[in-house]
């Protein structure tokens, strides 16, 4: 019977803890905060650079770029609060990168900065709303390469 009652007191004091973490979480989201970091695909391809979406809130933001293309692509990143220009390295066919960025509203220019691509169409723009706390910065705009 003692084995029973510790096994109940363990499993209750688990669905506390559970339950405690669950709140603070939902406290956190309701206060403004976020539980996670936007995700993004990006997928690259002669001479086009998609966007899983269009948009997205300010924040961190991850962006998962793939190039499906036949050749070596690259992302080129900049605006929406970013100090400065993030530039991923080489991205072989087939291989994929990923990068989290702390963006505030405005507008983030994505391009390919391999020499011409740019000017063969791979460049779009996410929209982000909204500020991201405490990120500051200014936009350095768009530069497209």
């Amino acid at each position: 019977m003692h084995a029973h009652r510790q096994r109940t007191a363990f499993v209750a004091l688990g669905v506390a803890v559970a339950l405690a973490l669950a709140g603070a979480a939902v406290a956190a989201v309701a206060a403004g905060g976020s539980a996670a970091t936007a995700t993004i695909k990006v997928t690259e391809r002669e001479y086009h650079i998609g966007l899983s979406a269009s948009s997205s809130k300010a924040g961190s933001v991850t962006l998962v770029v793939h190039n499906a293309g036949k050749i070596v692509h690259s992302l080129d990143i900049a605006g929406a609060g970013l100090k400065s220009t993030v530039k991923l390295p080489s991205i072989a066919p087939g291989a994929t990168r990923t990068v989290t960025v702390k963006v505030t509203g405005g507008k983030l220019s994505l391009w390919c900065p391999v020499a011409g691509h740019a000017a063969l169409g791979m460049k779009t723009s996410l929209k982000v709303s909204g500020t991201a706390a405490g990120s500051g910065g200014t936009s350095t705009g768009s530069a497209w390469g």
